[in-house]
């Protein structure tokens, strides 16, 4: 399951990831993170993992679409988890993207929430 919720005066959108992603779930972040790139230009993300046990292939393609054609609108990524596989995944993944990226534990959540914040 994915949720989200969107700051739109910060331009920042949270997500919470804690099991299987649907593409209709997907989509629906989506709509938000275009939501305020609309309005403010870029926007800064925190995805907090609990759990990740895949994402509907539907969701997984349109992830990497999404990502190639946005990710010079995204200024900031926390990312929250205690999972070394998406550790090493974003500290590989985020020499590809210009957002400064940044890894946070659990116990570490408004921290990353006031570091997408900054700037």
């Amino acid at each position: 399951m994915m949720t989200f919720e969107t700051d739109t005066q910060a331009g920042v959108v949270e997500f919470l990831v804690d099991g299987g992603v649907t593409r209709a779930e997907y989509d629906a972040g989506v709509a938000a993170m275009e939501a305020v790139i609309a309005d403010k230009g870029t926007l800064s993300a925190i995805a907090v993992t609990r759990d990740f046990s895949g994402m509907e292939l539907g969701a997984w393609w349109k992830d990497v679409s999404w990502g190639a054609t946005h990710m010079s609108k995204v200024r900031r990524a926390a990312i929250v988890t205690d999972s070394s596989w998406i550790e090493m995944m974003t500290r590989a993944g985020s020499v590809m993207v210009p957002a400064e990226v940044k890894l946070f534990k659990p116990d570490q959540i408004e921290a990353a929430r006031a570091w997408v914040r900054e700037g």
